[in-house]
């Protein structure tokens, strides 16, 4: 699979720079030439670079992928807009080198032979570049480029030119001989595209699932999304303040704390629904965003034994033939007594029946999995409170049930249709930002845009949160 910039960016320049720097970067570090040298980006031709041994750098084309093109849009949506859609581009450079310090023509060109076997030799041992790629004591040469902590990478490939193609590249730039070169490519950057101005509406239901028989077997995942309307809405009962909507797959609200009056309990309740689950042993195959133990944050499976309830109290399980019932938590004893910290996301489940050999003293089961189904972990908002400022750049505060922020999750947030833009520090208007280790997302809203109360979209990990409102 080929290695691309894992984050969009506008500023191809940085792509030049990070190879700039790892051939300038490993020739001072494993080389060490006696000579004073400089790494450019300018054309071959460029004399306004009067170094004793220049190396050029230079980027003469500019393709699109043809293998992106059909790259699906952002997650906040556009539909099928191309606009939405990340443009893959091929970057294509020419690699030469002058000396001005030989005693001759022929002594250049030797020098200038030699400094190209360097860059050869760099880039045949570096071919690709990533947050990993340093040469002590210089920084890492992802950071100098502006590109590092976003798993990015840049694959470098040296390009089969043959002869004549290289006679007529440098036959249509000078009339002069063709310079001894090198052609590489560097793939694949995605140009940045615009955030979506509007996001679709929320889907609650799809289409039921059909199995031949055999257990066990997993037919859905459903419970019912609560959420306290705007203020000045007219509800049915005025004892609840909460209106419902089944959803199926579940989207069930992460409580990683106890929950406030103001959400509904029941969001937490999820039922699974199927035929055969009940056996010697009954779990859970669960796979999604967890840190199991003091391990690493990742996605990952875990399995939670039904017929133990006392192992999970708060997940009040309960189990039947075709239904299991319970109610998630936050954090939970997997059957390997590993603590399990859940995290908002996309969760993929199966059923898994088990029961011992008979006569096998060696405590083995013969374990039946079930179809895997998907639902979704989703953040549970416990409140959206106004602050300080004027109405144009209005502070709101986004309280979730739990303090379980960090930075690892992607946090994406929509206001009013508007998709806000995360920064670090003090927000402003159409911007956001939270702390790891926190609950509280802190955003700046121009309320002067709306008349009445603002809808607020929160997803992390894909997960979107219950409706909630901003009162102007």
């Amino acid at each position: 699979m080929e290695a691309e910039l894992a984050v969009a960016i506008t500023d191809i320049s940085a792509v030049t720079s990070a190879i700039t720097t790892l051939i300038g970067d490993a020739i001072t570090v494993r080389d060490a030439p006696a000579e004073d040298f400089e790494v450019s980006a300018a054309p071959p031709e460029d004399d306004t670079v009067t170094g004793p041994n220049v190396i050029s750098v230079h980027l003469f084309h500019i393709a699109e992928d043809s293998h992106r093109k059909n790259l699906l849009p952002t997650r906040f949506g556009g539909g099928g807009r191309v606009e939405y859609s990340p443009m893959g581009l091929v970057l294509n450079y020419v690699v030469t080198a002058r000396n001005t310090t030989g005693t001759d023509g022929g002594a250049r060109a030797l020098a200038e032979q030699r400094w190209l076997g360097l860059v050869a030799r760099t880039l045949h041992d570096f071919p690709t570049i990533d947050d990993s790629t340093q040469f002590p004591p210089r920084v890492p040469v992802l950071q100098t480029a502006g590109l590092s902590g976003d798993d990015n990478v840049v694959q470098l490939i040296l390009r089969p030119v043959g002869i004549d193609d290289a006679i007529n590249f440098w036959s249509a730039e000078q009339d002069l001989t063709a310079r001894p070169s090198l052609f590489y490519e560097a793939r694949v950057v995605l140009l940045a595209t615009p955030q979506p101005p509007r996001v679709p509406g929320i889907v609650f239901s799809l289409g039921a699932y059909m199995f031949p028989g055999g257990p066990p077997q997993l037919l859905a995942i459903r419970n019912v999304v609560g959420f306290a309307p705007p203020a000045g809405t007219a509800v049915l009962d005025p004892a609840d303040p909460f209106v419902r909507v089944p959803a199926n797959p579940a989207r069930a609200s992460l409580f990683a704390a106890a929950p406030p009056a103001t959400v509904d309990p029941g969001n937490a309740h999820v039922v699974l629904e199927g035929r055969s689950f009940v056996d010697e042993r009954v779990l859970l195959a669960l796979h999604g965003p967890s840190m199991i133990d003091a391990g690493p944050y990742a996605e990952q499976g875990f399995r939670l034994e039904v017929t133990r309830p006392a192992d999970n109290p708060a997940w009040a399980l309960l189990l039947e033939d075709g239904r299991i019932e319970l109610d998630l938590s936050g954090s939970a004893q997997d059957d390997q007594a590993r603590t399990v910290t859940l995290y908002p996301g996309i969760y993929r489940v199966q059923v898994i029946t088990a029961r011992s050999v008979a006569a096998d003293v060696t405590g083995r089961y013969i374990e039946h999995s079930s179809n895997s189904s998907l639902f979704m972990v989703a953040p549970q908002i416990s409140s959206v409170t106004n602050g300080a400022g004027p109405p144009n750049a209005r502070s709101v505060t986004i309280t979730l049930v739990g303090t379980y922020l960090r930075a690892e999750l992607e946090v994406e947030v929509a206001v009013g249709g508007r998709v806000f833009t995360r920064v670090t520090g003090a927000p402003s208007a159409g911007t956001f930002d939270f702390s790891a280790g926190t609950g509280t997302i802190s955003l700046v809203v121009d309320t002067t845009l709306h008349t009445g109360p603002i809808p607020v979209r929160l997803q992390i990990n894909g997960a979107e949160a219950t409706p909630a409102w901003v009162e102007p």
